[in-house]
């Protein structure tokens, strides 16, 4: 399958019709031209040699209509040397015969006796040579007429239709749709967070990124299939003779081949036999911003009804400008316990968006905001309300702030704003962990590394999450060379397998390297927290001990299965709190 165009298929006319009538009417100029000087050089053998000066005049003709006839091609086609070469010999060969005449000029009953044999068989092979030159032009043109409708269809980054051949396929198969009464759908596809790809590893990688995903797609794709570059991120599939569960089939399929282990989302609209081009694309556009404002790496599929499925972007705009304005988010804590005593060594908060305000999760709040480009300013707002809410928090307890990579490194929030903060709050910086989350890939180690530095120097302490799976890897580990390491729960809950605690002793054996402490996330039951014991994991944080929570002055008692001793941990909010904390959690998966 071609990269723009069907099996079989010639590139549409439309995008090179100025090119292809241009190139059609220089070919036919050089023919007449060609084909003027042969009849002027035939003629100039009935002139009496009386006539020279007719004679002269009519072979002057001859030469120049081949010679205009040269320059236009030479000037239109921009010839190759050896086609260059052959016109020139040709026109030589017209011009030595017409020479020749005019020096020798023919009277009837004499002409055998003045015109050799050589001489006429030069002026036949001249015919010859014009006429096959001229074949080679026309065909030449012809092709590259062909290839200029098919660059003008192509994008030129990734080798996929562009556009406008887009804007012409969909019309068209909507109409061959409407007469042959056959169903096919449309889909838009995109790349998660290519933006922030970018920002990590440089444009030039977000390009090859796009690049080996426009190819992994085109080849998972069926011949009949069409595949376009949208726009940015974007590309548009027009599945032809396909259903919709198909369709959605071969979007798992196609969700499953983007490269480097990133992730892509999908909408899809069935054509419902009767709604234009523009709606139909419409549908699966807002199908699309549905999957993405649902979370990401899923397909949405457009209803029938347009109304069911429209879910805009100036609405979420909107509500993630509420949240940063109104400072719509609020911190809730988790006790860090040691998993040999059961004393609690520290808390993290966790950033939740105040129901009042928007009922959304903190992974859709965050996708959304990144989406936007305002994923910095929420970072920094959900630190805001982590170190304000932690008053309760004595001093000489860390607390545990996740921080995104882009906010860590962003020049504006540098660790002098940091500093400010919390002698607001009144905390030291040798009490705050900045917890550097997995939610982006970190593509400048060298930045991050001095970043790091210069919150060390200030006093503050660092943890890397998740550990295990996300973005979170070796050389960021390396990079950071971080006072904690939190395992990821995937890690914890698999546990029980060789590979998993293959890899939780890898974690352990680093940390003792460089003095680091390892935490084990997601502990739900006691059987867990022996594990990671046995496993020589120091500490431990999840529902097993205590659900997140707000902060009280007044903390509880709960006993912890593992060891036995009390501790105390924040309690549960009551009824009368501007949201519960079943709500929180059931927003959040249920997960620590």
């Amino acid at each position: 399958m071609s990269a723009a165009l069907l099996p079989g298929e010639r590139p549409s006319a439309l995008p090179a019709h100025r090119g292809r009538t241009r190139t059609s009417m220089l070919a036919q100029w050089v023919a007449y031209l060609s084909g003027l000087g042969g009849v002027f050089a035939v003629l100039s053998l009935t002139v009496p040699p009386e006539r020279q000066l007719e004679a002269l005049g009519v072979e002057l003709i001859a030469i120049a209509s081949c010679a205009v006839a040269s320059v236009l091609w030479l000037r239109a086609a921009r010839l190759q040397k050896g086609m260059a070469v052959m016109l020139m010999t040709g026109c030589g060969v017209v011009s030595t015969v017409a020479v020749v005449l005019a020096s020798n000029p023919p009277s009837g009953a004499y002409i055998d006796l003045r015109i050799t044999r050589r001489e006429w068989l030069m002026l036949l092979g001249s015919f010859m040579i014009a006429a096959i030159a001229i074949r080679r032009l026309v065909t030449e043109l012809r092709d590259r007429a062909e290839q200029l409708a098919y660059v003008s269809r192509t994008d030129q980054l990734t080798g996929v239709a562009n556009r406008r051949a887009w804007d012409e396929e969909v019309p068209r198969e909507a109409e061959r749709a409407r007469r042959d009464g056959l169903p096919f759908c449309v889909a838009i596809l995109e790349v998660d967070r290519l933006k922030a790809y970018n920002e990590m590893r440089g444009h030039r990688e977000g390009d090859r990124l796009l690049q080996r995903a426009a190819a992994s797609w085109r080849n998972c794709l069926r011949s009949s299939d069409f595949i376009a570059r949208y726009e940015g991120e974007c590309f548009a599939i027009l599945l032809r003779r396909c259903s919709m569960n198909a369709a959605v089939a071969i979007l798992q399929r196609l969700r499953m081949a983007v490269p480097e282990e990133q992730t892509a989302s999908a909408g899809v609209a069935r054509w419902d036999g009767h709604e234009s081009s523009e709606d139909l694309v419409r549908r699966a556009g807002e199908a699309l911003h549905a999957a993405k404002t649902s979370g990401r790496d899923r397909v949405k599929i457009s209803d029938i009804d347009p109304e069911t499925t429209s879910v805009t972007a100036t609405d979420w705009r909107n509500l993630i400008q509420d949240v940063l304005t109104q400072r719509g988010v609020v911190a809730v804590y988790q006790p860090i316990v040691t998993l040999a005593t059961g004393e609690v060594r520290g808390f993290e908060a966790l950033a939740r968006p105040n129901r009042q305000l928007v009922d959304l999760g903190v992974e859709r709040m965050f996708a959304a905001a990144q989406e936007m480009g305002l994923a910095r300013e929420l970072d920094w707002l959900c630190r805001r309300a982590a170190l304000e809410g932690a008053a309760a928090i004595p001093p000489g307890v860390p607390v545990f702030v996740n921080c995104n990579v882009s906010g860590l490194v962003d020049p504006v929030h540098r660790v002098d704003q940091m500093l400010l903060l919390l002698r607001y709050v009144g905390r030291s910086p040798r009490d705050v962990v900045m917890e550097i989350t997995e939610r982006e890939i970190v593509g400048d180690l060298g930045r991050l590394r001095s970043v790091v530095d210069a919150y060390r120097q200030e006093g503050f302490r660092f943890a890397i999450d998740d550990v295990g799976e996300g973005h979170s890897t070796l050389e960021v580990l390396a990079a950071t060379q971080p006072e904690f390491v939190k395992i990821a729960r995937s890690l914890v809950v698999a546990a029980s397998s060789t590979g998993a605690r293959a890899a939780i002793r890898a974690v352990v054996a680093f940390a003792r390297e460089t003095g680091a402490s390892v935490i084990a996330e997601g502990l739900e039951v006691a059987a867990s927290a022996r594990l990671m014991r046995s496993l020589e994991v120091d500490l431990g944080q999840g529902y097993l001990f205590a659900r997140p929570s707000l902060l009280d002055a007044s903390p509880m008692t709960i006993r912890l299965p593992v060891s036995g001793p009390q501790v105390p941990v924040p309690p549960e909010p009551v009824d009368d709190t501007p949201w519960t904390l079943g709500a929180a959690v059931a927003a959040d998966g249920g997960a620590a």
